[in-house]
């Protein structure tokens, strides 16, 4: 006889044995109830141990002869030891273990091993036996009990009266009691490698939902820097001061220049949404261009041409300024013949676009924005790495397909082409 608990094949969602014991798992009233059963089915005793030996459940049908003995003074450490040898001898050879115990009854024990891990034995008997072959282990040749019960005649009269059995039917009912074991232990197993299993799936749940508010929670964190680097608080008052003095003293340029940029300033400072109407966007980028007219006078000018849905379309927040003023500072202002810069905005079914054109010297995109040239930079680092994060933000947010797309044509200029989603929400990844 052969048979032990153990897994039929290896599972994905493996759990540490050494984390429950026998009666986690199958739980002490179900031992209890499958000993009830088999007891009544057999007529054998039965009782569990852990992997010490020791009982983890009560005793089922025990006869009158060995409660006796386990009463008196010792008996109970003898047959504790009895039990104990036999789930060891059970573990040790993965086998059921068929032995005597040191009163001379005959006794069995099943190993209940699970993965590899032995958690206890299922120990049944109290039967005598006449016809045990000579080699089935007698303990009362290893364990001396402090009790002759064949001198008490009390104890004699109540092993005379313990059932006896032939050894054959004894084996039988082993096999039995050892499938019956084995049948639930891996139905208890199962449960719990399914418990296990969902358990995981809803950690596995909770970490995904918690990297997902990271991200969101990164994406809001860009956000608020790319409005910190372009709306400083304190300026928009200092403007609004000098724009006070420039009408006192008779300065209308100074003055028209300063509302300008007050109210370039009070347009982004209003932004608190993830996005905007392209309208209004445009509109603050021609604020920030006639600055710019007012600042170079003849030397520079602009187009914005639209061909788009103004009632209906939107930009995400914060992603064209930065690459408009680039455009200009980094495309324009190094040149000494006129700066021109076209800005032209188109849409199919599906997208958005917007095309930046400056006629600079071809170094105001994708080079400068990979490497560093700070010779080359009219602008402060701060413009160049607000640009670094746009990009990364319309790639994580709308995927690959989003990228923009920077050309630079050496002595010519520099094409910048913005793509989006009409529908923001619904392609945020």
């Amino acid at each position: 006889m052969n048979n032990y608990i153990s897994s039929k094949g290896e599972s994905d969602n493996r759990f540490l044995i050494e984390e429950f014991d026998i009666a986690s798992l199958f739980g002490k009233k179900i031992l209890e109830e499958i000993q009830e059963k088999v007891s009544r089915a057999t007529g054998l005793a039965f009782v569990t141990v852990d992997y010490k030996g020791e009982p983890v459940t009560e005793l089922t049908a025990f006869t009158s002869f060995c409660q006796l003995i386990r009463d008196q003074p010792g008996g109970e450490m003898v047959c504790r030891s009895s039990d104990a040898y036999g789930a060891i001898m059970a573990a040790v050879t993965q086998k059921t273990s068929v032995y005597f115990c040191p009163c001379g009854l005959l006794e069995v024990a099943i190993p209940i091993i699970i993965k590899g891990q032995y958690l206890g034995g299922f120990i049944g008997g109290q039967i005598r036996c006449d016809d045990a072959p000579a080699h089935i282990c007698r303990l009362k040749n290893l364990q001396q009990h402090g009790i002759d019960y064949e001198r008490s005649p009390e104890t004699k009269s109540l092993f005379d009266a313990v059932t006896k059995m032939p050894y054959a039917q004894f084996l039988d009912i082993a096999e039995m009691v050892s499938m019956i074991i084995t049948q639930v232990g891996e139905k208890e197993l199962a449960r719990l490698e399914v418990k296990q299993n969902i358990q995981l799936e809803k950690e596995l749940f909770h970490k995904k939902e918690q990297l997902l508010k990271r991200e969101k929670d990164l994406r809001n964190d860009e956000l608020n820097i790319l409005r910190a680097q372009i709306n400083p608080h304190f300026l928009f008052n200092c403007l609004t001061t000098i724009s006070n003095l420039a009408m006192i003293e008779d300065a209308p340029r100074t003055n028209e220049m300063t509302t300008m940029f007050a109210e370039l300033l009070r347009a982004n400072l209003s932004i608190a949404a993830k996005d905007r109407p392209l309208k209004e966007e445009l509109n603050n980028v021609k604020r920030y261009l006639d600055i710019q007219k007012i600042r170079f006078g003849d030397k520079f000018d602009y187009t914005i041409n639209r061909d788009f849905n103004e009632q209906e379309a939107r930009i995400p927040s914060f992603i064209l300024l930065p690459f408009v003023e680039n455009a200009v500072i980094n495309g324009i202002m190094p040149i000494k013949e006129k700066g021109y810069l076209k800005i032209t905005v188109t849409e199919n079914q599906e997208d958005l676009f917007i095309t930046i054109e400056d006629n600079g010297k071809g170094k105001s995109g994708i080079r400068i924005l990979t490497e560093s040239h700070p010779e080359e930079l009219f602008s402060e680092n701060n413009l160049i790495q607000t640009i670094r994060d746009i990009l990364k933000r319309l790639v994580d947010t709308y995927g690959s397909e989003y990228a923009v797309v920077i050309e630079n044509k050496k002595g010519k200029g520099t094409c910048c082409r913005l793509t989006y989603p009409k529908d923001l929400r619904a392609k945020v990844g």
